[in-house]
């Protein structure tokens, strides 16, 4: 019996051992693999500067980093994308306008914005506020369809309560169907 107990011992004692040593071994070419990877597998997927973390950057690449932030997310809030009288679909010369936003959304994946559908004074308040939601909807649903996820994008539509122009005539008219894009949150740390 006590050789049954011994041996029994010495087996299990035996299979911890190799079971300590292969783990072992598996973390040294875990870290061998690391050590022997190139700097852009070091770095993520892609050896761009956005994959750089912000504490490898230097004080001057911060900066520009920073500004080319600021200047983009200035012209993604300032171009505005238009709509025809009476219309919420989007207007051949817009998709543009729309395809460099939603650029922006992606290559800054965390900002979140909100769109405001506008119309021009003609028509009842109600069929305003209406038509406005139908253009905040169609722009999202453009970017939506070039790959920026829904739950970054919120509608809200003001109707003829907020004219960009308020005189009464076509051309503030024209200038009055908008859809205005405005960034509520997400900004990437040191962005701002």
């Amino acid at each position: 019996m006590g050789y049954i107990k011994q041996f029994k011992f010495v087996v299990l004692g035996g299979a911890a051992l190799l079971l300590a040593v292969g783990c072992a071994q598996q973390t040294v070419k875990s870290d061998e693999a690391v050590a022997s990877a190139s700097p852009a597998m070091k770095m993520g997927k892609s050896s761009t500067p956005r994959a750089m973390s912000e504490g490898s950057m230097t004080e001057s690449e911060r900066r520009r980093k920073r500004a080319t932030f600021k200047r983009s997310l200035s012209e993604f809030e300032d171009s505005l994308v238009y709509f025809d009288f009476d219309r919420s679909a989007i207007r051949a010369d817009m998709r543009a306008v729309l395809d460099r936003k939603a650029q922006f959304l992606l290559d800054f994946s965390t900002v979140r914005i909100q769109i405001e559908g506008h119309c021009d004074e003609r028509g009842t308040a109600e069929y305003n506020v209406a038509l406005g939601h139908r253009r905040g909807q169609t722009a999202k649903d453009y970017l939506v369809s070039l790959g920026v996820a829904s739950s970054r994008i919120d509608t809200v539509s003001y109707g003829e309560e907020r004219p960009s122009n308020a005189a009464s005539h076509e051309l503030a008219w024209a200038q009055n169907r908008r859809a205005k894009f405005n960034v509520i949150g997400g900004i990437p740390s040191g962005m701002n």
